[in-house]
């Protein structure tokens, strides 16, 4: 999923067939993303700056081997997961509706249909939340 700044659900990536690592469906499906767009990834995005260099992102800082982390890289991070918790608690909206949230037994074909769904109504509680008109986001 990619989330802007506000909570809002921008895009969502169809399922993949077996256990997926969130990089490897990223590099696999990544959607066409400006050239003004951030990417803020979690560790589990190592890489990307190699594999995509033309885009511009943010990971969280590894500890080196057998040594500690800087300070500077500490306070990096830190500023990082106080920006990636928007994110977090996005996940963590959908995941509340338990289709999402545990191993769906169903068509696969329908899963892409109830998680579009979802995300909507999740976004609609963003909307509604932030005291928003809904006439700025219907055409």
């Amino acid at each position: 999923m990619m989330i802007n700044k506000k909570g809002l659900i921008i895009h969502k990536t169809d399922h993949d067939n077996g256990k997926r690592h969130d990089y490897d469906v990223f590099k696999k499906k990544h959607p066409i993303v400006p050239s003004d767009v951030e990417i803020i990834g979690d560790s589990g995005y190592q890489g990307i700056e190699k594999d995509f260099p033309d885009m511009k992102t943010r990971i969280p800082r590894k500890k080196p081997k057998g040594k500690e982390r800087t300070k500077k890289d500490r306070r990096y991070n830190k500023k990082l997961s106080k920006e990636r918790i928007v994110v977090e608690h996005v996940i963590g909206r959908t995941k509340k509706f338990e289709i999402l949230g545990r191993k769906f037994r169903n068509r696969l074909k329908r899963h892409d249909n109830v998680s579009s769904i979802i995300s909507g109504l999740v976004n609609l509680r963003v909307i509604i939340n932030q005291g928003w008109e809904l006439n700025q986001f219907i055409g």
